[in-house]
């Protein structure tokens, strides 16, 4: 059973961030209600097609500051779901991994075993 407190803050993010809103529409219509890991990886991949867009760093900076301290739940949701959708590149750290705070940017680094 997934915590709802991962179920609020996948539907709250977008109530925060409207560039998510449409993402969130479509997930509530396919899925009959909302599965936060496949959310936040379709947040994750709406992130990585528009780094420079100007809300991508507030929204990082919002995934930061509930990353690593309140839930657990939150925690893993953030790390399996969006920190580990960002693959490194040939110069293992692309466009949104610049852009990661420094606990979401050190666990990308754990979870790909990057030095």
């Amino acid at each position: 059973m997934t915590p709802a407190v991962c179920v609020a803050f996948t539907a709250g993010a977008a109530f925060k961030f409207k560039q998510l809103e449409d993402l969130l529409s479509e997930h509530l219509k396919d899925n009959g209600g909302i599965l936060p890991h496949l959310l936040m990886a379709d947040y994750c991949r709406l992130v990585e097609r528009a780094p420079d867009d100007e809300w991508v760093g507030s929204f990082l900076a919002y995934l930061e500051d509930n990353f690593s301290g309140q839930s657990e739940s939150l925690t893993e949701l953030i790390s399996v779901s969006f920190i580990e959708h960002l693959l490194p590149d040939e110069s293992l750290c692309g466009p949104v991994v610049k852009l990661l705070g420094k606990r979401m940017r050190e666990e990308h680094r754990h979870i790909f075993g990057i030095e």
